[in-house]
């Protein structure tokens, strides 16, 4: 049991770095714009996906994807479009102001499990929640005074909330396979991405195209490993775990590529990314002492 949840540890934490490249290779895009990329995208992710389910289903995910219900779904048309926000926030806003935004999605989900599930929301929560809203607020200042594209943070939050609501609609239904509906999510992502571009996503460099489906693969990986991981880990530390994508994310866009935040979207992240933090560890906390 011991190596199986440290397999399911080292899982998380593989999954997460994998993602948080996403943000170094759209800075390394020449031409391509958000819809292009996601195009090529969703073919890397729908492929890297294929093959797992392939090699760890077999015959059962046929099965699974016949019984997946209205939930599943549901839930694929609400990821798919979130793949494309994702990198339509990434090419308006910067990484780490996006991947901040991002941080908040277990804050979403908490909220969301208490509109819709009746889930009890303590104390923490929402200073939690409060302590958020202040570090958005300092950020969006400076993005508004500096004459950034704060429409850039505003598209950021609709892939935690539409992420949440996936969560939440999931965990309504918990017979429901999580992994069939991200694979129908990614073909969702590529009719959307053609039908934005018009159907022109041909003319770009071929640097581009290989490296939107190099971000699909890193996709499929880091969803994939997730999988793995979440077997064997308890949901509270998969999500603690998973936010080291947010932390990485702007490491990585500063080291290869020079993109520094300024003083108050690093400042308001980290109030976003603390107040996070504490309450996934008293998330954690909490889990144990009930188990």
């Amino acid at each position: 049991m011991h190596s199986k949840y440290l397999l399911g540890i080292l899982a998380v934490i593989f999954g997460a770095i994998a993602l948080s490249f996403t943000g170094l290779l759209m800075r390394n895009v020449e031409v391509a714009d958000a819809w292009q990329i996601l195009f090529y995208r969703s073919i890397g992710m729908i492929f890297t996906m294929s093959v797992f389910l392939i090699l760890t289903q077999r015959a059962k995910f046929f099965i699974s994807l016949k019984n997946i219900g209205w939930r599943g779904f549901l839930a694929a048309f609400l990821v798919g479009p979130s793949f494309g926000l994702y990198i339509l926030a990434l090419t308006m806003s910067s990484v780490a102001e996006v991947s901040f935004v991002i941080s908040t999605l277990p804050l979403f989900t908490a909220l969301l499990a208490w509109i819709f599930l009746k889930e009890n929301v303590g104390r923490s929560t929402w200073v939690a929640v409060f302590i958020v809203l202040v570090g958005i607020s300092i950020m969006l200042t400076d993005t508004v005074t500096q004459g950034g594209q704060w429409l850039g943070i505003v598209v950021a939050f609709g892939v935690p909330s539409t992420f949440a609501a996936t969560i939440v609609l999931i965990r309504s239904g918990r017979d429901t396979d999580m992994l069939p509906a991200i694979w129908i999510a990614g073909f969702i992502a590529l009719a959307m991405a053609i039908g934005l571009s018009g159907g022109n996503i041909s003319s770009i460099p071929s640097n581009d195209i290989w490296l939107g489906i190099l971000m699909g693969g890193i996709l499929g990986v880091g969803f994939s490993f997730y999988t793995v991981g979440a077997r064997y880990v308890p949901a509270a530390q998969v999500g603690l775990l998973a936010l080291l994508e947010q932390v990485f994310n702007p490491i990585w866009a500063w080291a290869g590529v020079g993109e520094v935040p300024t003083v108050l979207v690093l400042v308001g992240g980290l109030v976003v990314l603390g107040a996070i933090l504490v309450r996934s560890v008293m998330g954690v906390i909490d889990e144990k002492n009930n188990v």
